[in-house]
C-alpha cells in the first residue's frame, strides 16, 4: 500500500510537471525509485490529447502512466482494462459538437484553436481575459440551446467545451469509481482553473505548485490544500513528500509550505 494510503496520483502535466527540464528529470528520478509497493497508479490528466501526451512521455523521460485521462477529460488511455471505449460512450448524451460551434462564435473575442486541439468532444478556443461573468453568461446559453456542457477557462486565455459528464475531474471520478479507489485515497496536482475540478472532488489531497495561477487557488477558497514553494515538478515532488509519497531523500531538497 502506498504511504499516506495515497492509492492514485493525478497530475496535470503543462505548469505542473512540464516547464523546468532539470526538476521533470528529478520527478522522474523520484518516482522511477520508488519500490512498487510505496508507487501510487499515475495518471496524466491533461489538456493534451492522449497521442501527444503518449509521445511526450517519451521524449521528455517521464515516467509510463498507468493511465491517461486527455483532452479536458474526454479521452482516456488505459492500457490495462481497455476500457477507453465504455468511456467515451458515456458523452453522447445531450452533446452536438456543431450547435456547440455556433453557440460559442456569438461570444465576442473568441477565436477558435487550431484542427489538432479539437476533439469530437471537445470545443476549443482562444478567449483573451473574459470576466467569470462572460464565462457563466456562455454556459447559461449553450444551456438555453439545449446542450449539457461543461465549459472550462483557464490562464485568462484558453476556453475548453466538452459534454456535462467530461472534465477533468469527472474523468478522474469515473476512472476511481471503475478501479474501485475511494476519493479519499487520491491525490491530486495541478496549476491553473482547468484542475479546479480534480481538487474540488470530496474527499481528495491537492499540491498546488508554487506557480500555481490565483484562479486556481480562489476556486479552492478555504478547502485544505498543500501550496508548494518549489514551482512546477519541484513542487510536485515537495508536495509528494509532504504526503509521505516520497521520503526525506528522495526528489529536491525540502523548502517551506504552507496551507490554504
Amino acid at each position: 500500500m502506498p504511504s499516506a494510503q495515497i492509492r492514485l496520483f493525478s497530475t496535470d502535466l503543462d505548469g505542473t510537471l512540464l516547464g523546468q527540464p532539470a526538476a521533470c528529470w528529478r520527478f522522474a528520478e523520484a518516482w522511477a525509485g520508488l519500490p512498487v509497493g510505496r508507487r501510487p497508479i499515475l495518471v496524466y490528466n491533461t489538456s493534451r490529447t492522449v497521442e501527444n501526451t503518449r509521445a511526450m512521455v517519451q521524449t521528455r523521460g517521464l515516467p509510463e502512466p498507468d493511465f491517461i485521462i486527455g483532452s479536458v477529460g474526454t479521452e482516456l488511455y488505459d492500457g490495462l482494462y481497455n476500457s477507453a471505449d465504455d468511456f467515451r460512450r458515456q458523452f453522447a448524451e445531450g452533446w452536438n459538437l456543431e450547435r456547440v460551434q455556433e453557440v460559442v462564435r456569438l461570444t465576442p473575442g473568441v477565436m477558435e484553436q487550431p484542427p489538432e486541439c479539437q476533439h469530437p468532444y471537445k470545443s476549443s478556443w482562444y478567449w483573451t481575459r473574459a470576466r467569470r461573468d462572460d464565462v457563466e453568461d456562455l454556459a447559461l446559453r449553450l444551456r438555453e440551446a439545449g446542450i449539457q456542457a461543461h465549459v472550462d477557462y483557464s490562464c485568462r486565455y484558453f476556453l475548453d467545451v466538452v459534454p456535462v459528464r467530461a472534465g477533468k475531474g469527472r474523468a478522474l471520478t469515473w476512472l476511481c469509481s471503475r478501479l474501485h479507489i475511494a476519493m479519499g485515497d487520491v491525490l491530486v496536482a495541478g496549476d491553473s482553473a482547468n484542475d479546479s475540478s480534480m481538487f474540488l472532488l470530496s474527499g481528495v489531497r491537492g499540491i498546488a505548485v508554487g506557480n500555481a495561477l490565483p484562479e486556481l487557488l480562489a476556486d479552492l477558497g478555504r478547502r485544505q490544500i498543500f501550496v508548494a514553494q518549489g514551482t512546477m515538478a519541484d513542487g510536485v515532488v515537495e508536495g509528494l513528500r509532504y504526503f509521505g509519497v516520497f521520503d526525506a531523500t528522495e526528489g529536491a531538497p525540502a523548502v517551506n509550505h504552507s496551507t490554504v
